[in-house]
């Protein structure tokens, strides 16, 4: 009777997941990833080339200086021996290169933030995976070493003749099982720190997981995507640049102004200083403004309808997450039920088991059942958490972390 009641305590503790120390939060990961992934180095980059683009394009036109010299006044040229010129840009072709430069940057902070947003769906998704394949290795685990010592405790009891040889064979086919499960759950938890590590740009043994994390996926209106989702952003910017480029193009028919400061040629008889006022009318293009603005308003046209179709779907992708992540809240609930409801099961046939009123395979049918609940709620965490990561990307909120 000891000996049984021994297995039956191995039973019962084996019935909890353990934890691990020095182990990596998401909240870690993420700051991780953005820290360490050369992706995002290049979206920075690519932002700030684009700012020093726009200061570029805003600069005013630049001050020219003409010196120059003739050996034979004859030979002509000497109206630029020595000039100053400045244009004076009096039809807004500065601001006009200037709201193309903003739009620039606001195109590649868009990308930016869609950066950040995918590898935030991917860390999340990876860490949930990784967390989940842990959950499912651990309790693997345990039940292989509950069913191995089970069946050295049983091997016993028979040698002795105290319980037939078959339930002994019955439990050899359990304890092979769980093994292979234990086998293949390691691996595939190995293989989920493999992929995780690679997303963190970070060697795989300093990847130890911890838990499922507890996201925070706030609902939101959909009035807010527009300003929050990088899509949308990336294909607002497009519209911004190309009405830049069309009021850019515009001004391709309006003359150039320009305030010259003026010396006599070296070789005159005496030294004389003046300022002279330059305009030059462009007088045909032949059709080249009218075709590059025509061509800059069709884009943009073009893309707010592609625009406001995307914004629909950002709409619907929104309803859709906030309906699956609702589901998956909903399921967590139901199987933390169906856990305790078995475990209270476990119970109850341990307890009838000391009293033999239950067999040695109904108290395992009773424990794999409970295990088999266990897997199931680790698998409902997993979809909620990937529920959450979906609504994250459909709101386009990026999290924030520390450093």
């Amino acid at each position: 009777m000891k000996r049984i009641t021994s297995i039956l305590l191995v039973i019962a503790c084996g019935l909890t997941l353990q934890a691990q120390d020095n182990q990596i939060s998401l909240d870690r990961a993420l700051a991780l990833a953005r820290a360490n992934r050369p992706s995002i180095v290049a979206a920075q980059e690519r932002v700030q080339s684009a700012r020093l683009s726009r200061r570029a394009l805003g600069a005013f036109p630049a001050t020219r200086l003409f010196l120059g010299y003739s050996s034979d006044p004859a030979t002509g040229a000497t109206d630029d021996d020595l000039a100053l010129a400045q244009p004076l840009d009096l039809f807004g072709r500065t601001s006009a290169s200037r709201a193309v430069g903003d739009a620039a940057v606001a195109r590649a902070e868009a990308g930016l933030q869609q950066t950040l947003a995918q590898l935030q769906a991917d860390v999340i998704e990876n860490y949930s995976e990784a967390a989940a394949a842990k959950a499912l290795a651990e309790s693997a685990e345990q039940s292989r070493d509950i069913a191995q010592k089970l069946y050295d405790a049983i091997k016993v009891l028979v040698e002795e003749g105290r319980l037939p040889g078959v339930q002994l064979s019955r439990l050899g086919i359990e304890v092979e099982r769980v093994r292979l499960t234990a086998d293949q759950r390691r691996a595939e938890f190995q293989a989920s720190l493999q992929r995780l590590s690679g997303l963190l740009n970070v060697p795989a043994q300093q990847v130890v997981v911890s838990g499922f994390a507890d996201i925070r996926a706030d609902i939101v209106e959909p009035s807010i995507l527009p300003r929050q989702r990088a899509d949308l952003q990336l294909l607002a910017a497009e519209v911004r640049t190309a009405d830049a480029e069309a009021g850019l193009a515009r001004l391709g028919n309006m003359p150039e102004m320009e305030l010259q400061g003026r010396r006599t040629a070296w070789q005159g008889p005496e030294q004389r200083y003046g300022l002279r006022i330059q305009l030059a009318f462009p007088i045909n293009d032949f059709g080249r403004t009218r075709a590059e603005t025509a061509a800059a308003r069709s884009l943009a046209e073009s893309v707010r309808r592609a625009l406001t179709d995307a914004t629909r779907i950002a709409e619907s992708e929104l309803e859709a997450a906030r309906i699956e992540l609702a589901s998956a809240t909903e399921q967590i609930g139901r199987y933390q039920k169906m856990v305790e409801n078995a475990r209270a099961l476990v119970e109850k046939s341990r307890a009838g088991f000391t009293e033999r009123a239950v067999t040695l395979i109904e108290l395992l049918e009773a424990t794999r059942a409970l295990r088999e609940i266990e897997e199931s709620f680790v698998e409902a965490r997993l979809r909620l958490a990937k529920a959450q990561a979906g609504y994250l990307r459909a709101s386009g909120r990026i999290l924030e972390v520390g450093k």
